[in-house]
């Protein structure tokens, strides 16, 4: 394999790197962005006893789940991409016979599908769900706490 071969995969890899941050970025700022809603929606309602604020606020919850499952889905499928080209760069530096991917250098993607969503929902993924849940608990409480003390 020439050196514009491996130059190309090089930079095929950066690419892959550049894109699977961003869409990581990009779901942190919507973490972020959701738990900061949900926090100002659950301060309202308690500062009003309101349990119809508090149901707003899991409807909250649940969007920006979504939103940043979406923005994981795509981020990993790019990290996914990026190890195909690490395994042809390696064959590559071990002058190994070169395995190119599959469906060779694309920034084209499959569409995420409902598997890649449940499997976000893995044990080992849970850095993504478990800060979900504990919001869903602490409404829920909230929720309780207010039927209990009107």
């Amino acid at each position: 394999m020439n050196e514009n071969k491996i130059n190309v995969l090089i930079k095929a890899w950066e690419t892959y790197q550049n894109l699977a941050k961003g869409f990581g970025e990009n779901a942190w700022k919507i973490r972020v962005t959701g738990f900061g809603f949900w926090s100002a929606i659950m301060g309202y309602g308690y500062k009003n006893s309101d349990n119809k604020v508090y149901l707003f606020s899991l409807i909250i919850v649940v969007l920006f789940l979504f939103l940043e499952a979406g923005m994981r889905q795509l981020q990993y499928k790019y990290i996914n991409k990026s190890i195909n080209i690490e395994k042809s760069i390696n064959d590559f530096l071990l002058d190994d016979n070169v395995r190119f991917p599959t469906n060779g250098i694309s920034t084209n993607i499959s569409t995420p599908s409902i598997n890649d969503f449940f499997n976000l929902f893995r044990f080992k993924r849970w850095l993504f769900w478990l800060p979900y849940i504990v919001l869903l608990i602490v409404t829920a409480l909230f929720i309780n706490y207010n039927i209990y003390n009107s």
